[in-house]
């Protein structure tokens, strides 16, 4: 499959399934209950993987770049993917770990879209 046969696919996901961002809120919901994240599926995998061989004794938390919300469709995929997702406010949250580029070249958007016919 072509990487522009990718995107595509990928665009449409993020066109149906990509909500809005939520980052004001969760960051504002952070600062109330720094708890929260512990709360969201795969975060401590995460965490834990990253820890795993971190000799100097300062545990590293997962970086969260953005928070977007997303149907419930996608957060389910997203779930069984491994990423960031929990549920709050009446949203479904994606804790996207990247930053920087279109949502729709993210590997794992890309994989979702293949794999579920967009």
């Amino acid at each position: 499959m072509s990487e522009i046969t990718k995107q595509l696919q990928a665009e449409k996901l993020v066109n149906r399934h990509i909500i809005e961002p939520v980052n004001l809120t969760i960051e504002h919901l952070l600062e109330e209950r720094p708890d929260l994240l512990y709360e969201a599926s795969n975060y401590k995998e995460i965490k834990e993987e990253l820890n795993r061989d971190n000799e100097e004794g300062d545990e590293i938390e997962p970086e969260i770049y953005e928070f977007w919300s997303v149907s419930d469709w996608l957060y389910d995929k997203l779930k069984i993917e491994g990423e960031i997702v929990f549920e709050c406010l009446d949203f479904f949250v994606w804790g996207r770990r990247t930053t920087g580029q279109a949502i729709k070249l993210d590997d794992v958007i890309q994989k979702i879209a293949a794999e579920n016919g967009f």
